[in-house]
């Protein structure tokens, strides 16, 4: 199984009075690295795009790019957050990310590199909530026999 993580703080904010994408600091617009979690033997790596439109809508959009994982699989992208805002990231309240409620897998290519366009609602957050957050990149179980 392979598993990337990232660990970050965000913050959710809206201006109808300013430009179409959410400044970069604090942190309304992130690049999040997706590494290998401690001790993995995989040596995939990934890269998701926060960015959200300055509207009314509050909708986050997550460009997702991974390469190096095994080829031909679909992963998961997860993320739990915590509320208490100290770069240590301790939630547990997993929720799998895609095309709004709907999870979505980002699918691997024969080379081991998948894309993926995700989104998720804020609608619900008021306006400059921040929490820590986390992601991880999973995929399914497999099973695996050993041959000669």
């Amino acid at each position: 199984m392979a598993t990337l993580a990232a660990v970050t703080a965000v913050a959710a904010h809206a201006d109808s009075g300013a430009p179409s994408w959410g400044p970069a600091t604090p942190n309304f617009n992130l690049q999040v690295i997706l590494r290998p979690v401690e001790a993995a033997t995989d040596t995939g790596f990934g890269l998701v795009k926060f960015r959200q439109p300055k509207d009314a809508e509050k909708v986050v959009y997550l460009d997702v790019w991974v390469r190096d994982l095994a080829p031909n699989h679909n992963y998961l992208l997860q993320r739990a957050v915590d509320t208490n805002v100290n770069d240590d990231c301790s939630g547990t309240n997993w929720l799998t990310l895609g095309q709004g409620l709907v999870p979505q897998a980002i699918t691997t290519d024969e080379t081991g590199t998948g894309r993926a366009n995700l989104f998720r609602s804020l609608a619900s957050i008021p306006l400059g909530t921040e929490f820590d957050i986390h992601l991880v990149l999973e995929s399914a179980c497999y099973q695996y026999t050993v041959s000669q």
